[in-house]
């Protein structure tokens, strides 16, 4: 027979849905309650206790902290006395509370100061003690700092934390009015410096004033600049006279050279035009130019009436040469004497505009000089003058200063200041009896709870249908109820007969719903079925005896087969010979006709395992088992095969293949989840078809399954049962006859 390998989902995570909780609460109930009274019960009780003979008392003093006038700079920005938010200075009252607490010298005050008024605090650990034990908190969003202390004598810690706000304070005031004191000091010593320093620097200044015989004024400093003015004008004057000079005179020299080489004075006198009019002022040229004239005019009356031949034309002729030639001496001599004139003069010029140009330079030098060496006295007086008036307004500034730290030093009053002194506590403050008996009683329940859910969790043990179905991944097709459980059958009522001989009860019932649910498990019918378990005692040959009780008596031909060599059984539970058996039939010493045998229930054959063979697994896993199957598939409508464990022995693992299904049976409170996924991993593995499991003696106790199921199904059979009362099998006792066929099974598989 060949089919393909059902395909079931892996199990999930276990994760606890509220009904497993409620589950759990109820079925470790007695956990829950003995925390409860150990723990929430005796807690309360020592509390109790304590609050009765060993209360602690808290004693409570608060500060208020303001800004302190070395804060409020920084902290308004330079701004003056504005209001300053409680954010801004939160650092600084923070540093407050680390230095009450952490300050050896307040609180080793605190403890001298009282000596031998309190007994909490002594030795040579006791501020150590004392700071440990002592409460400093800034209170948010306010200026104050809370002080507490806690201990059992309240007269004691209402002085202890009295002394160190007293000690506290005193020491800021010190503090404060030494470090006043040191400022004003050091500012009076700056003061007394400033003073020498304004004294040395006044004599400096007037010795300064006296040597130099100098008034530094705005005036004599523009006399300086206008005199340098005038004289750098003056000298632009004379350097531009000098430049004309000189021109005059190189350009003179030039042409006077150029006029006595060509003998042409007409250059000399067309650049000097003066020459030409001082000539033709001079009065011998005058007089030699009107003899010309004079001679000229007689020549030209002599020819006019003598003719040009005439003697006395030619003596007025030689006449007019004569006065010629003198008029050009006499304009040769003034010419020389007026170039000789001209050339001293531009000469002279050139000389004199030298000269005034040397002067003016030595001169603008001499000034410049007195100006600098004025410039350099003034800038040194003025730098004295203003070194002294720095001197002094610094001198005013820091006498001011020290008159002002003065009179704050007497008006301020200390930032910190006691708002709030610690009075006598009247009521202890611990324990607070409101709060933790409460904490204490739930804190008992949710650790009893957790301890439950923690031992539910960590055992492994299969108890529930559910956890098969979430922790196995395998189909449950019925849960079987432990026999001591239902109240209404007898203690030794045979569970392998149970749907025989009680089919009213629970558990008769419970293997008829695990019937119909492995027929139903599969849309075509199953011939042969193996059923197995992981390990012996699980009880898989009571659930395989009453599988086919039930289905026999639903009018199936039913063949119970035996295929567990190792430990036969059916043979004692039906009182029937096992001499001859599978083992016969397999290896041909016996037919199938032979090795069956009738049973009393209608229906209901039974072939036992026969003669134990050598090797089991050899022979359940021959093609003869094979074809026996196919054979007693076609003779009967369901064949049901009680297997060996299986993981335990090899027995199944050839067998499984061949049969139409396989289910598994584990035992409820035996069975872990890895024993039982491993027993389902074994069976995949394989390559047979799962159809199931079935868990079987669950146990109904308190948070678990069936308690509500028994009273329901019997109710129901009750209101059913003609006479109204249900059918109870309680007592009866089994035949002794073999006939009966109602022995127990082995040890290893009663359920």
């Amino acid at each position: 027979m060949s089919h393909q390998p059902n395909v079931v989902a892996a199990p999930t995570a276990a994760i606890l849905s509220p009904a497993d909780v409620w589950r759990i609460i109820r079925k470790r109930l007695w956990l829950i309650i003995a925390c409860f009274v150990v723990l929430g019960l005796g807690g309360t009780a020592g509390l109790v206790a304590v609050y009765v003979w060993w209360p602690y008392y808290t004693a409570v003093g608060e500060l208020e902290v303001e800004p302190g006038q070395n804060q409020l700079p920084a902290l308004t920005g330079g701004y003056g006395n504005i209001e300053v938010p409680v954010q801004l200075f939160q650092g600084y009252i923070e540093s407050q509370v680390l230095a009450i607490k952490g300050s050896p010298r307040v609180l080793d005050a605190a403890l001298k100061e009282l000596g031998d008024k309190q007994t909490l605090y002594s030795g040579a650990g006791a501020v150590h003690d004392l700071s440990e034990d002592l409460n400093v908190m800034f209170i948010p969003n306010t200026q104050n700092i809370r002080v507490s202390l806690r201990g059992q004598h309240r007269e004691e810690v209402k002085e202890i934390v009295f002394q160190i706000l007293t000690q506290y304070t005193a020491q800021l005031d010190e503090e404060r009015k030494q470090v006043d004191e040191k400022r004003q000091h050091d500012l009076r010593t700056e003061r007394d410096d400033l003073r020498n320093q304004l004294t040395d620097l006044g004599r400096r200044l007037a010795d300064l004033r006296d040597q130099s015989s100098i008034i530094v004024t705005d005036e004599r400093q523009s006399e300086q600049m206008a005199r340098l003015t005038a004289l750098t004008q003056q000298l632009t004057l004379a350097q531009v006279q000098l430049a004309e000079a000189n021109s005059a005179w190189t350009q003179f020299q030039k042409l006077r050279q150029q006029a006595e080489e060509g003998k042409d004075m007409t250059p000399v006198l067309q650049a000097f035009p003066d020459v030409m009019d001082n000539l033709r002022k001079d009065t011998n040229v005058i007089a030699a130019t009107q003899m010309v004239s004079r001679a000229a005019e007689e020549l030209d009356a002599l020819k006019a009436r003598y003719g040009p031949k005439s003697d006395m034309v030619l003596r007025a002729q030689a006449q007019l040469q004569t006065a010629q030639n003198d008029l050009q001496l006499k304009q040769s001599q003034s010419l020389g004497d007026l170039f000789q004139q001209l050339a001293a003069t531009l000469k002279n010029k050139y000389d004199r505009a030298r000269d005034a140009e040397a002067e003016l330079l030595t001169r603008l030098a001499d000034a410049r000089q007195a100006a600098v060496g004025a410039a350099k006295l003034t800038a040194d007086y003025r730098a004295r003058e203003d070194e002294y008036l720095r001197t002094q307004n610094l001198l005013n500034t820091v006498t001011d200063g020290l008159e002002k730290m003065r009179i704050s030093s007497a008006l301020t009053r200390a930032n910190i200041r006691v708002t709030r002194w610690p009075m006598l506590p009247l009521e202890p403050s611990e324990p607070r009896l409101l709060l933790y008996i409460p904490a204490v009683l739930i804190f008992s329940l949710l650790l009893g709870i957790g301890l439950s859910l923690l031992v539910e969790i960590a055992d492994t043990r299969l108890r529930t249908p559910v956890e098969v179905v979430r922790n196995v991944g395998v189909p449950l097709l019925g849960s079987i109820p432990d026999l001591t459980e239902d109240e209404r059958l007898a203690i030794d009522t045979n569970v392998a007969f149970v749907s025989q001989t009680a089919p009213h009860s629970l558990l008769a019932e419970a293997f008829r719903q695990a019937r119909t649910n492995l027929l139903f498990s599969t849309d075509h019918p199953v011939k042969s079925i193996l059923v197995t378990s992981p390990n012996p005692g699980d009880g898989k040959t009571t659930v395989a005896v009453n599988l086919a009780l039930t289905m026999a008596r639903g009018g199936h031909r039913v063949l119970l087969l035996e295929a567990n060599f190792r430990q036969p059984s059916l043979g004692r539970i039906f009182d029937i010979p096992q001499a001859v058996g599978l083992s016969n039939v397999l290896v041909g010493l016996a037919s199938v006709a032979e090795a069956v045998q009738a049973t009393r229930v209608e229906n209901l054959d039974v072939m036992v395992c026969g003669v134990l063979p050598p090797s089991p697994a050899e022979l359940l896993g021959s093609n003869r088992m094979h074809q026996l199957i196919e054979e007693l598939g076609g003779r009967y409508d369901q064949v049901l095969i009680d297997g060996a464990p299986m993981l335990v022995v090899a027995d199944n693992y050839l067998l499984a293949e061949t049969v139409g299904g396989v289910v598994v049976v584990y035992r409820a409170g035996e069975n872990t989840r890895g024993l039982a996924q491993r027993a389902a991993r074994q069976i995949r593995s394989l390559r047979a078809r799962l159809m199931g499991a079935v868990l079987n003696r669950v146990r109904a106790t308190k948070g678990g399954y069936f308690r509500e199921a028994y009273q329901a199904y019997y109710d129901y059979s009750a209101a059913a049962s003609p006479t109204g009362v249900a059918p109870t099998i309680a007592s009866k006792a089994r035949p002794a006859s073999s006939s009966t066929a109602l022995a127990a099974p082995p040890g290893d598989d009663k359920t």
